[in-house]
């Protein structure tokens, strides 16, 4: 998941998350020392500005300056109104969120019995949905629009939408009036009652209770924050690093790669860092010398710019913890979260190391005797570039199953219709093109439709890569949904960003079975986002737990391994029959097999982003990320690398890695169900649906995996897995 996906509680960044003047004079901020004015609620943009009378605009719309549909790519005309209507989504809806606040902040003058729900709360959670349309759309753009031009304008957003956000927090008149209210403890539905509690806990959490100093530090620090990690973004981003190779290196690789591969004048083949070069030349050139070499150009994209931009963002967060009274910047993130304190993840992380280290053993000495048998010795140690090799050779040796053949059965446009085949018929939904505006021609808009033909939501489908875009995979938010006063629901908008190979270009655009799963995995995101059917936008759709937010999309992934839901997709893209029943039970055989180093790799992962938040400054990013992969995987560091610098995780899920972990053990429990009942059981779909996608955040997340299995969450089905 990706960008602002948090609660109105949180409000920051996902990644990588004032109106009328107050009182003159306002009291202290319950410290003793009296807080600077409030900044005044207006636009941080320049006037005149518009401020939109209702919060259901489109930012879509809006945003590329265009409602018709135009076929192919933007024109120059298109490209000029996208330039201006990024500018303008953000500006419009910042002034709607202001205005908005200046309406709840004006209650601070009126007297206790005219406070209400909906005038001081409810009033925060419209503002939220402004500022969502300000900064989401935007985000979007800044990493997926062709243009450079209207790229650069949607990154000036950010920082405006942050400045307004800090404000928020830093607001006295603005806690006043929600403290006030709470104060008359009215009788709430749930999720009111969650709202007022996160609310309260966060306006602290943000540094309301600091003196003057204090509150200054903390604005200062959350700009330059926002600006390092745009940064950090940028830098990656733009980081285009190849190899050159002679046709005769690539022997192994698929044909149809190859086809869409052909050499240039010098007779050499360019090979990018981008996921759709990256991961076939490490998985299947026979030349491990070459696979080496791209492997180290991966692991220093933005080498050059990023690592002293971590070091500046480490710094920065170290310092805004201990500002609000936190050991760390770990234990300032994580105490929204499911598991609460740094002491809590690292007991997490380290009973899983204990839990798979046998079997790691036994998964590390096979591979070393297959890479003793292509030529090296067992005990020599095997470069991380090998590690894919090695599993795809042990997989065709060991069960039959080679990959490239598998991949035969995963042409990218029917995984694509398998997918919306397959959920239809689980939630009882309908999916069909949108005539909407793009930003590209590649980009597919989708909505989805209810029996009735209610549209409930809209996805873009934005599935191959370019140049300038985002170059992993993950489900943007466009717009949250809420339920409105006249009883109607806010549409909610997403776009699900991939890297997947394109069809045309000379050979059948065929995913890995992995590239499959991931599709499943980001769709997953997609159902939670449109699915919603929360009363308020702070907790709608994947505005949950940030330890919690995965596990929907995990527990789908099972959809693209089970042989009663890959019948329905998984055929051979030139035959179009099924998938024999002997490659799916190879498939099935193998699957267990390298886990244990894959799930050793995500628990290093999620220990380095512990470990650079946890440790006390000044140190060496390189040397940690050394100490941290011996310490955790048995593929040693390779000198020169700088992974640290494209880790783009630390951005948006800084101290938060090790939720992928946390929620894939929820997944695991969740699925034990559809397990029981039948994957396209649609009781057992309609029941998850309302108990979990449907709420988003309206209630604990534990309460919500209670109520769908009928019982406390365990993680024994979990822990199983990674023993298979």
């Amino acid at each position: 998941m990706k960008a602002r996906a948090l609660s109105f509680a949180a409000l920051v960044i996902l990644s990588s998350a004032c109106g009328g003047a107050g009182p003159p004079q306002p009291p202290p901020a319950g410290n003793g020392v009296a807080p600077p004015a409030p900044t005044p609620l207006m636009p941080i943009v320049p006037q005149p500005v518009v401020v939109p009378a209702a919060f259901d605009v489109d930012p879509v719309a809006v945003g590329l300056g265009r409602t018709q549909v135009g076929p192919g790519a933007p024109t120059a005309d298109e490209i000029t109104k996208a330039r201006d209507g990024i500018v303008r989504v953000c500006e419009e809806s910042l002034a709607r969120a202001t205005a908005t606040l200046d309406e709840v902040r004006a209650m601070d003058a009126k007297p206790d019995a005219e406070l209400t729900w909906d005038n001081t709360l409810g009033g925060l959670d419209r503002a939220r949905i402004a500022i969502r349309n300000a900064g989401d759309f935007p985000a979007l753009m800044a990493v997926a629009h062709p243009d450079e031009g209207v790229r650069d304008r949607a990154k000036k957003c950010e920082p405006n939408v942050d400045k307004l956000e800090t404000s928020l927090w830093l607001d006295a008149a603005l806690a006043r009036v929600v403290k006030r209210y709470a104060a008359k403890k009215e009788n709430l539905t749930a999720p009111r009652a969650r709202l007022l509690t996160h609310v309260l806990r966060d306006f602290r959490r943000n540094g309301l209770e600091l003196d003057f100093k204090g509150q200054a530090r903390v604005r200062t620090i959350n700009d330059d924050l926002t600006k390092l990690g745009q940064d950090f973004d940028t830098n990656l981003a733009a980081s285009h690093l190849f190899v050159d190779a002679t046709p005769a290196q690539l022997e192994g690789l698929p044909k149809e790669w190859l086809a869409s591969h052909k050499p240039e004048a010098d007779g050499k083949v360019r090979i990018s860092t981008d996921y759709p070069d990256y991961f076939p030349v490490l998985t299947y050139a026979k030349d491990r010398e070459l696979a080496l070499e791209l492997y180290k150009k991966f692991e220093n994209r933005a080498a050059d710019t990023n690592v002293a931009v971590l070091d500046k963002i480490l710094a920065l967060r170290a310092e805004k913890a201990k500002l609000l009274g936190y050991a760390t910047w770990a234990d300032y993130v994580l105490e929204p979260r499911m598991a609460k304190d740094a002491k809590t993840v690292a007991s997490f992380l380290e009973g899983l190391k204990k839990h798979l280290a046998k079997k790691g053993d036994l998964e590390i000495g096979e591979f070393r005797a297959a890479h003793a048998k292509l030529g090296g010795k067992v005990t020599d140690p095997i470069p991380p570039s090998d590690r894919l090799y090695l599993e795809d050779q042990l997989r065709k040796s060991k069960y039959g199953l080679d990959s490239k053949e598998v991949s035969q059965y995963f042409e990218v446009r029917k995984v694509k219709e398998g997918l919306l085949a397959i959920t239809s018929r689980m939630y009882g939904i309908k999916y069909r093109p949108a005539a909407v505006p793009t930003w590209h021609a590649d980009v597919e808009p989708m909505e989805v439709v209810d029996a009735s033909g209610k549209v409930l939501g809209r996805f873009y489908f934005d599935l191959y890569p370019r140049e300038g875009k985002y170059k992993h995979a993950a489900v943007f938010s466009i717009r949250d949904t809420v339920k409105l006063k006249d009883g109607s629901r806010l549409v909610p908008l997403a776009a699900i960003e991939c890297n997947f190979p394109k069809p045309g270009g000379g050979g059948a655009a065929l995913m890995s079975h992995q590239d499959a799963v991931t599709f499943f995995h980001e769709f997953g995101h997609v159902l939670h986002h449109v699915l919603s059917e929360a009363e308020l936008s702070s907790f709608a759709g994947t505005s949950v737990a940030r330890d919690f937010v995965e596990a929907p999309s995990q527990m789908l992934e099972e959809w693209a391994w089970a042989k009663e839901t890959l019948d329905l997709f998984a055929v051979h893209h030139e035959t179009n029959r099924p998938m024999p029943k002997e490659l799916h039970a190879a498939m099935l055989r193998s699957r267990g097999f390298g886990r244990a180093l894959a799930t050793q790799r995500q628990l290093f992962l999620a220990a380095l982003d512990q470990t650079y938040h946890t440790r006390q400054l000044p140190f060496d990013t390189t040397k940690v990320l050394q100490e941290v992969n011996d310490a955790y995987t048995p593929f040693k560091y390779v000198e020169g690398t700088h992974f640290q610098a494209s880790f783009g995780h630390l951005i948006g899920y800084d101290a938060g890695y090790y939720g992928y972990q946390w929620a894939l053990s929820i997944a695991q429990d969740l699925f034990t169900r559809f397990k029981k009942e039948g994957l396209l059981n649609p009781k057992t779909a309609a029941d998850y649906r309302a108990d979990v996608l449907a709420m988003g955040a309206s209630d604990d997340e534990v309460k919500l995996v209670t109520k769908f299995l009928g019982r406390p969450p365990s993680d024994a089905a979990y822990r199983a897995f990674l023993l298979e």
